[in-house]
């Protein structure tokens, strides 16, 4: 399990699992089974009924939109094109001195935090 990439903290709910999962009153979870999905940062391990949808939902609508005809005769643009990246001119002058504001704002918080009183100098 060490060459598994997760944190130090999977890690050991993962072991946790493999042990408990080994124990004859736990065996019905089937517990090794799942240790894997612990190291699964996605939304499955969160997706809710009382909070959310189900799968089952997302894929019937997911079916009807498919199965939907794209009509000429409506406004959504059948055909994606590329219009630029990045800031235009006048919102790269604002990000600039965003980032200058920023950068300024971290000096001083620095320079507060060397002046405050018991600090060795």
């Amino acid at each position: 399990m060490p060459a598994i990439p997760v944190t130090d903290h999977v890690r050991a709910l993962m072991r946790t699992c493999w042990r408990l999962g080994g124990l004859p009153e736990y065996e019905p979870l089937r517990l090794s089974d799942w240790a894997h999905t612990l190291g699964y940062r996605g939304h499955i391990l969160t997706k809710s009924r009382a909070y959310s949808t189900t799968y089952a939902a997302l894929r019937a609508d997911r079916a009807e939109h498919v199965g939907q005809e794209t009509r000429p005769d409506t406004d959504t643009d059948a055909q994606w094109r590329y219009v630029g990246s990045g800031h235009s001119p006048g919102a790269a002058l604002i990000a600039a001195g965003i980032a200058d504001d920023l950068a300024g704002n971290r000096a001083a918080a620095r320079e507060a935090a060397n002046l405050r009183p018991g600090r060795p100098d």
